[in-house]
């Protein structure tokens, strides 16, 4: 199927295309995508493609759209061959097509630096005049913030602080990295501006949270809950050791100099959460709002198990025990109503011997290109 889809790539990219020894370029990149290069057939499609002329480097790119990590490392290996060959026989290489191809989003983030790489070698400069105008493009959103930032802070060290603070709220609208983020709110505090990064992330801070509750031998996440076919605020449960009750945690931010890995982290463990436990199970509830109905993702993680049920429905589920929690390591799409939802978080704990006992988890809703969906409410 994958050299099927790699040959139409080059149909539509319009004629057919030779690399060298008569034989169709769309030919080569098909043996090489199916065998790679552990055939006789497969080297020597190799060999042809990485002796192309830099013509073809626009076509080996468009073919690295495609999903199949050894068909584009290959065709990696043959795109540099190309470049490196028309470079020592003093060929010109066609920079605006490769702009132009890194220019569009639709083309996948790899070979998309990779065109980028190449003319900026080509015409040094030229990678940072393309991030100037790429502060809403996913691949390059980050390095279009960066330079964003270093303006931001030019003008406060040459005493410009209106543009200082204008450049960090910039920076601050566009910007999707934790750290970027806390540089930006850093300059918006010097002006006197507070903003919430955990807001601007569509991370959930205010959550009720109850148990612990026993996990029946780490059978937690299978086993069924009170919590989970109903919630109700007001309502006494059996714990493991005892009656619980839900109790109102809110997160705290950390300051916009720390350097914490994570912004709203949800630690069970707090004596202002639920506290120590093992081999057990909590749940965290929250209600929020969105302006209209929409497709939003979600994201999170938790230490240990993790369950997210989406106004009242299970959305996702994930048992490995003792994994750790990392930034948004957890990604599923939600389907959210105008107005107010709800989301049911369940969280399993370890039994003993716990050598490394966290007990946590976060979670945020955002929109396709991870800033933060929460109405203000």
């Amino acid at each position: 199927m994958r050299f099927v889809i790699l040959i139409s790539v080059f149909t539509l990219a319009g004629g057919t295309l030779f690399a060298g020894g008569g034989i169709p370029f769309q030919q080569d990149l098909a043996t090489l995508a199916k065998q790679g290069r552990g055939t006789p057939e497969g080297r020597s499609a190799w060999d042809r493609l990485s002796q192309a002329d830099a013509d073809l480097l626009p076509a080996i790119l468009t073919a690295m759209n495609v999903g199949d990590t050894s068909a584009v490392n290959w065709l990696r290996l043959a795109f540099d061959h190309v470049v490196d060959n028309t470079l020592k026989a003093n060929r010109k290489i066609d920079q605006a097509k490769l702009l132009a191809f890194a220019r569009n989003a639709a083309n996948q983030g790899r070979p998309r630096r990779l065109a980028l790489e190449l003319v900026d070698r080509l015409t040094p400069g030229a990678a940072e005049t393309m991030y100037l105008d790429s502060l809403d493009d996913p691949e390059f959103r980050y390095e279009a913030v960066a330079l964003v930032l270093t303006k931001a802070k030019r003008a406060d060290v040459g005493g410009n602080s209106l543009i200082a603070s204008n450049l960090s709220r910039q920076a601050f609208d566009k910007g999707r990295d934790l750290v970027q983020l806390r540089e930006a709110a850093l300059g918006l505090e010097k002006a006197k501006i507070k903003v919430s990064i955990a807001q601007q992330m569509g991370f959930i801070t205010a959550w009720h949270l109850i148990g612990p509750f026993d996990g029946k031998g780490q059978k937690g996440l299978q086993t069924a809950y009170p919590p989970e076919a109903k919630v109700d605020l007001a309502e006494e449960l059996d714990g493991q050791n005892g009656k619980v009750r839900w109790k109102l945690f809110q997160v705290k931010e950390p300051t916009n100099t720390s350097t914490d890995r994570h912004q709203a982290l949800v630690s069970l463990r707090d004596k202002a959460a639920l506290g120590n436990a093992d081999d057990a199970v909590a749940f965290a509830y929250a209600e929020f709002h969105v302006d209209q109905a929409m497709k939003a993702e979600m994201r999170g993680s938790a230490d240990d198990n993790f369950a997210v049920f989406v106004n009242g429905a299970k959305a996702f589920s994930f048992e490995e025990w003792r994994n750790g929690v990392r930034h948004d390591r957890h990604r599923f799409p939600v389907e959210l109503r105008a107005g107010k939802n709800s989301v049911l978080v369940k969280v399993s704990q370890s039994a003993p011997p716990n050598t490394e006992p966290n007990w946590e988890f976060f979670l945020r809703v955002v929109d396709a290109t991870g800033k933060g969906v929460l109405a203000g409410k």
